[in-house]
């Protein structure tokens, strides 16, 4: 295995581990949603500058996201929130009115 499967792996794994910690539905939603990213990825090998892009594009529309809410991101105060976002898509589309971390 190449050196950006395992990077992607461990980095993937130390994601989850937090969100175990925070509750094990959300654990599992998390999971599956990694899974489901990995697997597209597998079946589309577009290379690592389409990916990268991809990424760059949906940073793009998070920050004008953020600028239309007249929100600044709270990750900035903190680099957790960078996982705490999607714990929170998450929960709403499991249907929870709050966490149950």
């Amino acid at each position: 295995m190449s050196l950006s499967v395992w990077f992607t792996l461990v980095l993937s794994a130390l994601v989850l581990l937090f969100y175990m910690r925070l509750s094990t539905p959300l654990f599992l939603a998390m999971g599956m949603f990694i899974l489901i990213c990995l697997s597209v990825m597998a079946l589309l090998p577009w290379g690592f500058k389409v990916w990268a892009a991809i990424f760059v594009v949906a940073w793009i529309g998070q920050f004008i996201g953020h600028k239309i809410e007249g929100k600044k991101p709270s990750f900035f105060e903190d680099l957790q929130f960078l996982l705490i976002g999607p714990a929170w898509v998450a929960n709403s589309l499991m249907g929870r009115k709050k966490s149950q971390a």
